[in-house]
């Protein structure tokens, strides 16, 4: 979220506060009433009020109950964005060649901030055990996360890690965030991130950088699925990934 000074020195002040009202909706993920809001966005209530009111008469935002939640309009931009990204579309393709020869669960993921949301997935002949959905907030430290946190700036890397604490993965393990940053120069090295049992117990996924023509990492193309099956076939799914992560690269680059 932006910060709120920023926010409140911004030439566009009434538009940067609606926007982190519509963010406030979204990372939120229920309905939050008048006062919540409020309070979240650090703006009195009157103010988000009058807000709410524009953005219910365009359909950004609905009201029921007295709470509020996003609104029907935000479905349709979800889709043109995927219909119309340019990285989504070249990238279609190549992760439904990749779900085909790995059998797993291929997915597109970019960065937002802090997190990462995927924007396409292909199924394999063996679907996930659990639904991720596409848009879904996900941490950027774990899972295919690793690969696009490792291309931050330091400073921006330092600054997320300071914020993680100790962090905790689904078996168990503790790891500290001198470990994270350990991690992430590891992954940066390598070219490709392999997690276990990270975000979700039973789980292992294996994902690699995206570069778009000025080398900048602009996503992760991931294969995920069963612990035992990635294991089972792991150096051949790591080298195909890289490959559909190439592929994607040089088709992004055509454009």
């Amino acid at each position: 979220m932006v910060d709120i000074g920023e926010r409140e020195s911004s030439r566009n002040r009434s538009l940067e506060r609606a926007l982190s009202l519509l963010s406030i909706l979204e990372e939120t993920g229920k309905p939050l009433t008048l006062t919540e809001i409020s309070t979240k966005a650090q703006l009195q209530k009157p103010t988000v009020q009058r807000l709410l009111g524009v953005l219910e008469r365009y359909g950004y935002a609905e009201r029921s109950h007295n709470r509020y939640h996003l609104g029907p309009v935000v479905l349709p931009l979800a889709y043109s964005y995927i219909m119309g990204n340019e990285l989504s579309r070249v990238a279609l393709p190549v992760l439904q060649e990749l779900a085909s020869v790995s059998q797993e669960t291929a997915s597109l993921f970019v960065r937002i901030g802090y997190y990462r949301v995927a924007v396409q997935r292909v199924e394999g002949i063996h679907p996930l055990r659990y639904a991720l959905p596409i848009g879904r907030r996900l941490p950027l430290h774990m899972g295919v996360g690793k690969v696009l946190a490792a291309a931050l700036p330091a400073d921006e890397l330092a600054e997320m890690v300071a914020g993680l604490g100790e962090v905790r993965y689904a078996r168990g393990e503790t790891v500290s965030g001198a470990e994270l940053l350990a991690e992430f120069a590891r992954v940066r090295e390598q070219g490709y991130a392999l997690s276990r049992n990270e975000r979700e117990m039973g789980v292992a996924s294996v994902a690699a950088p995206v570069f778009d023509a000025s080398q900048h990492v602009a996503a992760a193309i991931s294969v995920a699925g069963s612990t035992d099956r990635i294991d089972s076939k792991v150096d051949s799914i790591i080298l195909e990934v890289r490959r559909a992560a190439a592929s994607a690269a040089e088709r992004l680059g055509r454009l």
